[in-house]
């Protein structure tokens, strides 16, 4: 309903009407393949977002109720990390798409890649009596996969011809359904044999991959302003 009401203009009528402008204009842009979008830093940027920051958030929240009950949290403590969580993961989305469009695509990736960092480090390092600074850690766990998640898919989309955005865009929503399935089961594996801090710690390391090709590969970005620019034909 809160869509409905205020989302204007709405994002499909400015779509149709950008593709009106370009057939009238000329020749469409052919659709790359798979593998040649793939080839496009923009590209190579996003899937790495949005592939790594999926992997960790779930692996290092999905098992969180466990690790709360044993170390003897309550159903109603349990139930309330678990919900600013999810608060956490889409309550930040308008801001996420304005910042995103206010400083640009890769500064808000590497913002939600540190924000998620200092997330999964302070649930890790926190005591497990510390019930305030485990929920609050779980909130900012989304809240920076939300900044990445959302900076992440605009840059996919900036990068992509309207012409390879549903292939395009569909190989990474499955992308990110299986790094959210193996999340689970690899979070959940290494919470048994090796406990949260270190799941949390692996959490933190595999965010530096995509953080700082993020920072190295902005170098060969100099042209993405901050609403991000579409490829030429």
């Amino acid at each position: 309903l809160f869509v409905q009401a205020f989302l204007r203009p709405d994002p499909l009528a400015i779509a149709r009407e950008m593709e009106r402008v370009s057939d009238a204009g000329g020749r469409a842009a052919r659709a790359r393949t798979l593998r040649g979008a793939l080839a496009d830093v923009r590209v190579q940027i996003a899937f790495a977002t949005l592939a790594i920051s999926q992997f960790v958030m779930i692996a290092t929240t999905s098992t969180s109720p466990v690790y709360l009950h044993d170390q003897g949290h309550s159903v109603q403590t349990i139930g309330l990390a678990v919900s600013l969580h999810l608060g956490g993961m889409y309550v930040t989305s308008p801001l996420s798409g304005w910042l995103s469009d206010r400083f640009g695509r890769l500064p808000m990736i590497v913002l939600g890649a540190v924000v998620l960092i200092g997330a999964v480090i302070v649930a890790g390092l926190a005591p497990g009596s510390a019930r305030a600074l485990i929920i609050l850690a779980l909130f900012v766990n989304g809240v920076g996969w939300n900044l990445a998640f959302v900076a992440g898919s605009a840059l996919l989309t900036d990068a992509l011809s309207p012409a390879e955005r549903a292939s395009i865009q569909g190989f990474a929503d499955l992308v990110l359904g299986m790094m959210g399935a193996l999340g689970s089961t690899a979070g959940g594996m290494i919470l048994g044999v090796w406990g949260f801090a270190i799941l949390n710690a692996v959490g933190a390391a595999l965010v530096l991959g995509p953080l700082a090709a993020t920072l190295f590969r902005r170098l060969a970005l100099p042209s993405i302003s901050a609403s991000g620019s579409p490829p030429s034909s």
